[in-house]
């Protein structure tokens, strides 16, 4: 290698593929789902969208509610699966941890019913269905109760909250819960995407690829920082600490968890639309003292960062805590939420590098021992 070889770490600014699932502008601060600006989906149902991500076109009524009804009925789990759910969840690993062990299986025993799909893409869909299912299960475990009986509502939302509270959500509630999803569902190359299409383009398994996404997912400088964003909240306590707080982490190196993104130069789109159903959804006293606190941090890492040669903002991660916490889903269970949307993303992903695969194998530039005998 020569000595001038350039090393992307972290690969940024390298164009690995194309996609036509989403653009990110980051000049802009723009973010497209198959062309269609994301503030133009935010308020449709999440599986008018969903469909659009996976299929490419937003779907008329007579397929969405064929997709409703794919998802309610694939996304029951079977007794079995049910049962060994359960004990694995037992353990108290971290939701996480216990989905992306589980992922896989999710597959097994597949429902009377199909979208037409080759069995790859079918058995990846069967996982996604599941996931709301398997979330609560997870979270029945660790709350030693049993688990709420299935719902009869085709709409994703009221499925999912309900789920997992065993009561019917409102109409408000299902609206700012499929307008969360919907802003997560997927994001160009981001880490666990391009970690789907690097499994997948070894032509291991759909489902192992989803498997794969949901690790890295779990990093807390990718989709976990929803959860670590509310803990610094309750860490601050008080918007009065916030500039100094701030300080204190630029000063020792401290990443301010769901502050800025590789991809924008500018405001993530996504943080003003989950920023405005914050203030929608914070309701109680606790919640609004946290969407306050986060607001004083928002503000003050603006302020003391302002000389800086990027500035940085907040992105989807930083307020997106204030609307789950509203919406009863505790924090350890954040990301898992996350997953249960950005899943239709992978599988996007994973449809469409199947479509014209090559196995994803970057070079390395060594840099260890020279050539030497051993003695």
């Amino acid at each position: 290698m020569s000595e001038s070889t350039h090393v992307h770490k972290g690969l940024e600014g390298v164009i690995a593929d194309t996609t036509s699932v989403s653009l990110v502008d980051g000049a802009a601060g723009r973010l497209y789902y198959r062309g269609y600006a994301v503030e133009t989906l935010v308020n449709k149902r999440f599986a008018e969208v969903m469909h659009l991500v996976v299929f490419g076109e937003l779907p008329d009524a007579g397929r969405l509610e064929e997709v409703e009804e794919y998802l309610w009925v694939a996304g029951r789990l079977p007794p079995d699966l049910a049962r060994s759910l359960r004990q694995i969840a037992r353990h108290g690993e971290h939701p996480m941890a216990t989905l992306q062990s589980i992922a896989s299986l999710l597959a097994n025993e597949p429902p009377a019913i199909s979208l037409g799909r080759t069995q790859q893409e079918e058995e990846a869909l069967i996982v996604a269905a599941r996931l709301p299912a398997a979330i609560a299960m997870i979270h029945a475990a660790l709350q030693d109760h049993p688990e709420h009986r299935y719902p009869v509502s085709r709409r994703y939302g009221e499925r999912y909250l309900q789920l997992l509270h065993g009561r019917c959500p409102t109409a408000a509630e299902v609206s700012a819960f499929e307008s969360t999803q919907i802003l997560q569902l997927d994001h160009g190359f981001n880490a666990s995407t391009f970690t789907a299409r690097v499994v997948t383009s070894t032509l291991a398994p759909a489902t192992s690829a989803l498997s794969a996404a949901m690790g890295a997912l779990y990093g807390p400088l990718h989709g976990a920082a929803d959860q670590q964003a509310l803990e610094m909240a309750f860490e601050v306590g008080e918007p009065e600490r916030a500039r100094e707080f701030v300080a204190q982490c630029l000063a020792t190196g401290r990443k301010v968890m769901g502050m800025g993104h590789r991809e924008y130069r500018v405001v993530d789109p996504r943080s003003r639309m989950i920023r405005a159903l914050a203030q929608q959804v914070a309701r109680v006293p606790d919640h609004v003292k946290l969407l306050d606190v986060l607001s004083a941090v928002d503000e003050a890492f603006i302020e003391q960062t302002r000389e800086k040669r990027r500035t940085l903002r907040a992105n989807l991660e930083f307020y997106k805590g204030v609307v789950y916490l509203a919406l009863g889903i505790p924090k350890e269970f954040f990301t898992a939420s996350f997953a249960a949307a950005r899943v239709f993303g992978w599988i996007a992903h994973v449809i469409e590098q199947r479509q014209d695969n090559r196995i994803i194998r970057p070079a390395a530039h060594y840099v260890g021992p020279a050539p030497r005998e051993s003695v």
